[in-house]
């Protein structure tokens, strides 16, 4: 599929998408035909064919807004919910967005077991 289509399909932008091909970090393979259009090789069995498990991450940047990270999670579980996904795991965090040291997201990232 082309590389704007599945930028769509993934939720982000087709200049983000196209970064992380040129920086080689797009999670599928990848190739740029001699017209210079770009195409994302999917698997064979899709993520998608089957019932799928979500994990949902939420974080806010200080303890004085917690009580909006219990709102911002009822809501991420209510959409995945109405879009027929099962809830696996929900993490919450709090910390500053400043420093990246958002050690729960990164454990996430990290977990083999977890697909993006």
């Amino acid at each position: 599929m082309k590389l704007s289509t599945w930028a769509k399909k993934q939720g982000i932008s087709y200049k983000t998408a196209w970064r992380l091909w040129k920086t080689g970090k797009l999670p599928l393979p990848a190739e740029q035909l001699a017209t210079g259009t770009i195409i994302v090789k999917e698997p064979e069995a899709s993520y998608e064919a089957g019932p799928s498990s979500v994990v949902l991450y939420a974080r806010v940047s200080s303890s004085d807004q917690k009580q909006d990270l219990d709102r911002q999670l009822l809501r991420l579980v209510e959409y995945a919910t109405s879009q027929g996904f099962q809830v696996k795991r929900v993490i919450k965090e709090v910390g500053s967005g400043l420093n990246g040291k958002r050690t729960r997201l990164l454990s996430i990232l990290r977990d083999s077991n977890i697909r993006t």
